[in-house]
């Protein structure tokens, strides 16, 4: 098995986002973890519309309603689970999610 471990499952709790960096294609990049019913998606941390990080303000993922991400340099509302805009200037647009394996307790980012 191969993978980069990216946090514990248990560091995360329901509804919770947390950045870290991990490698993706090749290169250390900002990457996000958030945790909805139990479970993770991680996405890069760049939204779509201009490339900037969602978490402007470091650690602020969350939309106003505390059940969207919001990008915090232009306010696009992006849905969890799929990580598509739902609002904003990159409307229909979607985060990257990147590919993830739970094992050992960990979580792990599979290039």
């Amino acid at each position: 098995m191969s993978g980069e471990r990216i946090c514990e499952v248990d560091e995360l709790g329901e509804m919770e986002a947390r950045g870290f960096v991990g490698r993706v294609d090749g290169k250390q990049r900002n990457i996000f973890a958030v945790r909805r019913n139990g479970e993770i998606y991680i996405y890069l941390n760049q939204c779509p519309h201009v490339g900037s990080l969602i978490d402007h303000i470091q650690g602020h993922f969350f939309a106003p309603d505390g059940v969207h991400l919001r990008c915090g340099m232009h306010g696009a509302i992006f849905r969890i689970e799929d990580g598509v805009c739902v609002t904003g200037p990159c409307e229909g647009e979607s985060l990257r999610r990147l590919a993830t394996e739970i094992r050992d307790g960990g979580v792990f980012l599979v290039e």
